[in-house]
């Protein structure tokens, strides 16, 4: 096959790779802001305030800019933060195959990147409001880049500094996270190159720099709210504060349950094939590769280690040298019998398909292993939905107050009604299932919570998450809406001489 046709076959297969992502995406996108972050994103689309926390430190400035820019057309943060997050979905599945045939070969690359399309973490976090799909494909192409400059194609250099630098805009941690591949592959180049391809990068990393400090107040300022954010995660978590092995434990478990859910079914192949060359004392020789890979691989597995394993989303800045492992693993498994190359990755793809598509959030029952498949978008969606349906339909924003853990999407889709935060510690957290605290203990009056009663002499408190029941002092006060589909949601009726105790750990109504 000549040249021409090998790069006509590359596009029909990036084509296919391209469409298929789309249109599994497609189908199962979220209508709600998913997560915390995600309702930060949205309100730094109206407005940029890092101590607002619009966004969350450190910024993504660049993802802001690029969110603002689509919302022009699309006039709404969630959809706008979904068809981007779908988008980049699409180019970073091609970005991958690219990526495998240049280290490895056709075939390589196809596997990897219909592991990465179908991985039932990369498909969830493709359906939801967060920058991890964006970050993911400008990894993969930078990388992609960088291993064509490692290997003499200097024309690549200059195109990969770049996208590495707006990645850095989109999300800083990925420059620190990829300067070992970075300087690995630049080792060759020559000074010159290397002083021009920093000057570009270190030019256009001020472009979006200097706007987020001035958007910050200034460099002190910015490194002020960044320290009181690390703070709050990191005092429990990283070793350089006071996490000890709790926290290295903490994040260990985190970060290996997120990346296993991440590999799939990728990870058996990429297991077996190693442990049967050393069965056979085949040692390996292309230790390039293999450093390469690990420089990738390492950097940001050491610091979620080390300092702080967040959200799943987060091990999408090294997945795809797992995935590129599994499919090359794959591949020399079955080097001797090729025909069962095809329906191996046939079935691989198809379980990656059903974990995603069929699995429940909590296979084993709720509160235990939870997973992210497309039941847990749809319930996310239907949580959400169902209780602002529910009180704006049923429950007057004058006389009503929302007591309510997840606040932030309270406070975001039902601006007029009274919140009353109360927070709960997170799973794999010191304070896991225990509130976190309210500044202090207020026994008051609807009247004294800024509630008006209605016609009938009543104002209403709701419990807008079933998980602070466990915090009701009163429940025998409580009554019940029902929501569109299933369960109820819970609610106090006060008059207007009716005290409400909102504490520090508990809640409920003040008998006289």
């Amino acid at each position: 096959m000549n040249r021409k046709s090998e790069r006509s076959q590359d596009t029909w297969i990036a084509m296919g790779l391209l469409a298929l992502t789309l249109f599994s995406r497609i189908p199962f996108r979220t209508r709600i802001l998913y997560h915390w972050d995600s309702v930060n994103f949205a309100y730094a689309m109206r407005e940029f305030d890092l101590a607002k926390e619009q966004p969350q430190p450190p910024g993504y400035i660049v993802y802001v800019w690029l969110c603002r820019l689509v919302d022009v057309v699309v006039h709404d943060a969630q959809t706008t933060m979904v068809v981007i997050g779908i988008a980049a979905s699409a180019l970073a599945v091609v970005a991958l195959f690219y990526l495998g045939r240049a280290m490895f070969e056709r075939r390589t690359g196809l596997i990897a990147a219909l592991f990465l399309l179908t991985s039932p973490l990369f498909w969830f976090y493709g359906e939801i409001a967060l920058p991890h799909s964006v970050d993911a494909m400008l990894v993969i192409v930078s990388v992609w880049w960088l291993h064509e400059v490692m290997q003499g194609n200097h024309h690549y250099l200059y195109p990969a500094v770049a996208v590495l630098a707006i990645a850095g805009g989109v999300r800083q941690q990925t420059i620190i996270f990829l300067a070992p591949v970075l300087l690995f592959a630049l080792r060759k180049v020559g000074w010159k190159r290397f002083l021009a391809a920093g000057a570009l990068g270190a030019a256009i990393c001020l472009s979006w720099f200097i706007p987020l400090m001035a958007l910050s107040g200034g460099f002190s300022t910015y490194m002020q709210i960044m320290g009181a954010f690390g703070g709050r995660f990191q005092d429990t978590t990283s070793v350089l504060m006071e996490g000890g092995w709790w926290g290295i434990g903490r994040n260990l478990r985190k970060l290996t349950m997120y990346t296993l859910y991440g590999w799939a079914v990728a990870l058996v192949p990429a297991v077996i094939y190693p442990l049967s060359r050393l069965w056979r004392r085949e040692w390996l020789k292309c230790w390039e590769k293999v450093v390469f890979l690990f420089l990738w691989f390492a950097p940001a597995w050491l610091f979620y280690v080390l300092i702080h394993m967040g959200q799943q989303g987060l091990v999408f800045v090294f997945l795809p040298s797992l995935l590129l492992l599994g499919a090359v693993g794959l591949e020399r498994l079955l080097a001797a019998r090729p025909r069962w190359l095809a329906p191996a990755v046939a079935i691989l793809v198809a379980l990656n398909v059903g974990i995603f598509g069929l699995a429940p959030e909590y296979p084993f029952g709720e509160g235990d292993l939870r997973l992210l498949t497309r039941a847990t978008l749809a319930n996310s969606d239907r949580y959400f939905q169902d209780r602002f349906d529910a009180i704006e339909r049923n429950l007057s924003p004058g006389s009503t107050a929302i007591l309510v853990a997840s606040w932030h999407h309270v406070e975001y889709y039902l601006p007029e009604y009274v919140r009353l935060p109360f927070e709960i510690g997170s799973k794999w957290e010191v304070d896991a299932g225990h509130p976190k605290g309210n500044p202090q203990e207020t026994d008051a009056t609807p009247g004294e919570v800024g509630l008006q009663v209605d016609d009938h002499g009543q104002a209403r408190v709701v419990i807008f998450d079933p998980d602070l029941m466990a915090f009701n002092e009163t429940p025998a006060s409580v009554h019940e809406l029902p929501l569109a589909h299933g369960g109820g949601l819970d609610y106090f009726e006060l008059a207007a001489d009716q005290v409400f105790h909102y504490g520090a750990c508990s809640f409920g109504v003040v008998e006289h």
